[in-house]
């Protein structure tokens, strides 16, 4: 097998009887634009922000907080919308399984219980986002996706995504404008200004 160059390529977790499985692995994403070669990982008592340097090789870590409620526990499902990463349902190594559903913040760096719970007990699944980004689906169970977020996240990110919509508008009408005057159009004006001369 041809070696990649790459290095730092251990992974740095937390000492436990755990090995990296049943993991998150998920892109960062800032305003809900994903960070090019920026992920997070979860898994047990790890939690890393991994960035890979495309032209050194390497990737450097960052320690990220973990939710001491999932401290041990794994095989969650996990989904992610508007800079948050959600946890939906996991179970422990004694098989205790959890119907809570928290969220992490990526802009924050914080965890967060959401107020709904599950109605039935589900691990070791996955969760899909909709089309149109307004819930997830889980085996046999559907979350709308403004029942996971407080009230004023909900508003700052309308202000957020509003403020977006404009920056891509000025970017959009600035590559529109010609900041330079095009050779067909300038004979064009010295033409006109001469008829009008005459």
């Amino acid at each position: 097998m041809k070696p990649t160059g790459i290095k730092s390529d251990i992974i740095p977790k937390e000492e436990d009887e755990f090995v990296i499985q049943f993991h998150c692995f998920m892109p960062l994403t800032m305003n809900n634009e994903k960070v090019i070669n920026h992920f997070i990982l979860f898994s047990y008592n790890t939690g890393l922000l991994i960035k890979y340097d495309e032209q050194n090789k390497t990737f450097n870590y960052e320690q990220l907080p973990i939710c001491t409620d999932l401290k041990d526990f794994n095989m969650c499902s996990f989904a992610h919308i508007y800079d948050y990463i959600f946890l939906f349902g996991c179970t422990n190594s004694e098989w205790k399984r959890r119907r809570l559903v928290y969220k992490y913040s990526m802009k924050d760096k914080t965890w967060n219980q959401c107020k709904i719970t599950l109605p039935m007990e589900i691990f070791s699944s996955f969760t899909i986002l909709s089309n149109d980004d307004t819930s997830f689906n889980k085996i046999h169970v559907s979350v709308n996706v403004e029942e996971l977020f407080e009230k004023s996240e909900l508003l700052k990110m309308t202000k957020i995504y509003v403020r977006m919509i404009e920056l891509k508008n000025e970017i959009m009408k600035m590559k529109l404008e010609r900041p330079y005057i095009i050779p067909i159009e300038k004979q064009r004006r010295i033409e006109d200004e001469k008829e009008n001369k005459e």
